[in-house]
């Protein structure tokens, strides 16, 4: 069994995060293993930017949005120097293994680190739903019902003005908070990648 492992969270920020990181870092606490939490992602990893986590590290942050490992996207991961950079950090602290929360980039980082002998976990988080083989990601629930609060606002106000309203709503490449937040609200058309619209 590992005895000691690293957290991180990359790519844009979902809520939800902080639950994930507070759940890894209680559980592995629980296991007996040392947990290091690395801030901005794999800059952080990159940059030695690591911190020692313990109980009260994560206390009082399950209800808070964004990540308290705060997030980032770097460039230099991307590339081998930088892959190495990081592997280096990990064998620096004795990091056996890496529990990464994020979406497809973040999801990509880590394949590229476990390729190079530092096994890494997979969190699925990210408003977008576009994970394969995971039902909901993390954030995607909130990020929906978020969508759904406003279009029910939005509505009341469109109908008293006898306006139609174009919404658009978050999810890169992904249409999953469209549609279902579409159907889910009455929309008369629903317009993404997958649904194209003339």
């Amino acid at each position: 069994m590992m005895k000691t492992i690293g957290v991180l969270t990359s790519g844009g920020d979902a809520p939800g995060m902080n639950a994930a990181v507070r759940a890894v870092v209680r559980a592995a606490l629980k296991k007996g293993m040392a947990v290091y939490g690395i801030k901005r992602g794999y800059c952080g990893l990159i940059d030695d930017d690591i911190e020692q986590m313990d109980e009260m590290s994560v206390a009082g942050i399950i209800n808070k949005g964004g990540t308290m490992l705060y997030t980032a996207r770097s460039a230099e991961f991307r590339t081998e120097e930088g892959v190495l950079k990081a592997k280096e950090t990990c064998e620096k602290h004795g990091l056996e293994g890496i529990v990464v929360i994020g979406g497809d980039g973040s999801f990509r980082g880590a394949a590229d680190l476990s390729a190079h002998g530092i096994p890494c976990v997979g969190l699925p988080g990210t408003i977008d739903n576009d994970i394969a083989c995971t039902e909901y990601t993390i954030g995607y629930d909130t990020a929906m019902n978020t969508a759904m609060e406003l279009m029910d606002k939005l509505s009341d106000t469109s109908q008293s003005h006898y306006r139609c309203s174009v919404v658009e709503v978050m999810g890169r490449g992904a249409g999953y908070i469209a549609v279902n937040t579409g159907v889910a609200s009455g929309a008369l058309e629903i317009i993404t990648k997958e649904m194209p619209y003339d």
